[in-house]
This record gives structure tokens, sequence and C-alpha cells, in this order.
């Protein structure tokens, strides 16, 4: 007896509501994505989680995060750099916290986007901000040698 596989599209369906995601239907066809014009900060980013609608991304980072923060390989400002670790690290954060999932889609070699989509919480706007804003990252397991 062969083994019983899932139709793809109800795999999908049942990854995207083991993660709390609407259905694609109910976006009205293309997910929504936001670009902003300008460089995201961590007080955009926070914004953004707090007010967006389950299943909603952001593009909040174009590169190569390895890179574009790293003070030796990096052609970016000290300030460019010092913004762009926070705000990746906040992405963790709400990551962390449940609020988004962060995914990248490859671009071309050594180009990504970074993506964040707004996950469902009971959470009401007020106290996501607050949540974010408040939240440092969780300690890390590693031993300093």
């Amino acid at each position: 007896m062969e083994p019983k596989l899932f139709a793809s599209q109800k795999l999908i369906e049942i990854s995207r509501s083991h993660l709390g995601l609407v259905a694609q239907e109910q976006l009205g066809g293309a997910r929504p994505f936001y670009s902003p014009g300008v460089a995201v900060t961590e007080a955009i980013l926070c914004d953004w989680v707090a007010s967006a609608q389950v299943g909603h991304c952001i593009q909040y980072h174009e590169g190569l995060l390895l890179r574009d923060r790293s003070e030796i390989s990096s052609d970016l400002s000290t300030k460019d750099r010092a913004r762009i670790h926070s705000l990746a690290r906040r992405a963790w954060i709400a990551c962390e916290l449940g609020l988004v999932h962060l995914f990248s889609q490859k671009v071309d070699d050594d180009h990504y986007r970074y993506m964040a989509m707004r996950s469902s919480s009971p959470l009401k706007p007020p106290e996501i901000r607050t949540q974010l804003r408040i939240a440092q990252m969780a300690p890390s397991n590693r031993k300093h040698h």
C-alpha cells in the first residue's frame, strides 16, 4: 500500500491555520506587502507590528544583514549600521514575542529582502507597542570563553 500524501493546497491550508494566518482568499488575492519609502527604524517597525493585520508583510531591510551590520565589511556609516543592528534585534524580539514570522527572500547573490509577517495575537495595538518597546532579547545560552 502506497503512503497517502496531502495535496499541496491542503498542506498549505494546514500550515497557514497552524501559524494563525488568514486564508489567502480572505486577503483578496495577493498578500499585502509594505515597503516604506524611508529607511525602517525600530519605531516604524513597532508601529507597523501594532497596526498591521494578520498575514500582512513589511520589508524591514534589503541587502545582506550580516555584512550590513559589520564594522569591517560594510560600506555603510556607523549610524546606518547601528540602525540596522537595532532594527534586526527588534524584529527578532517581535518574533520571540510571537507577533511576527521572519523570513528572507533571495533577490541575487548576497542580496536579500528581509521580511516580517504579522501573526495573530490577542493583544491590542497599545499593548503590542508597549511590549515591543520594553522587551529585551532573551539571553543566549552560549558559554563565553
